[in-house]
């Protein structure tokens, strides 16, 4: 009788090890969720287009942009105001007047995208950092909206 050898008993037991786990990735009840699922918190300020009109409805709103300078300078919400991580010291100080003035309206900060982590890091911030509130994260593409970017 022929037996195998220590590397190939390995690469079997690997192997089987590797079937077995994705038999159980694939089939198994409780499988964890391979997508990332948002905090309560982040749900309870996150906003649709199609919810725009309503808040802009009683409040003008605070735009504002996430993105890095290139992309704000390419073209934007209008009226919107820079403010990013990459220099949000530079820009708070900037903006501040507009900051103070947005304590009694609502803000909306957009990105590119559904899955732009920057506006949500920029929108805990104006919220922990200066107090603002409701401070509105956009779901989607701000170009969702219709509203002819300024350039």
């Amino acid at each position: 009788m022929k037996t195998f050898g220590t590397g190939k008993q390995v690469v079997v037991i690997v192997g089987l090890s590797i079937v077995a786990t994705l038999f159980s990735v694939a089939f198994h009840p409780k499988r964890p969720s391979w997508y990332r699922v948002s905090s309560p918190e982040e749900l309870r300020w996150q906003i649709l287009p199609a919810e725009i009109a309503e808040l802009s409805k009683n409040d003008e709103i605070l735009w504002v942009d996430a993105r890095e300078r290139e992309k704000f300078e390419v073209d934007h919400m209008q009226g919107a105001i820079l403010l990013n991580l990459g220099e949000w010291g530079d820009l708070m100080f900037q903006h501040m007047d507009i900051l103070q003035s947005a304590f009694s309206r609502p803000v909306v900060v957009y990105c590119d995208t559904e899955t732009c982590g920057k506006s949500q890091e920029v929108a805990k911030r104006l919220r922990e950092l200066i107090g603002l509130e409701p401070v509105y994260v956009l779901k989607g593409s701000w170009r969702e909206l219709g509203i002819t970017p300024e350039s």
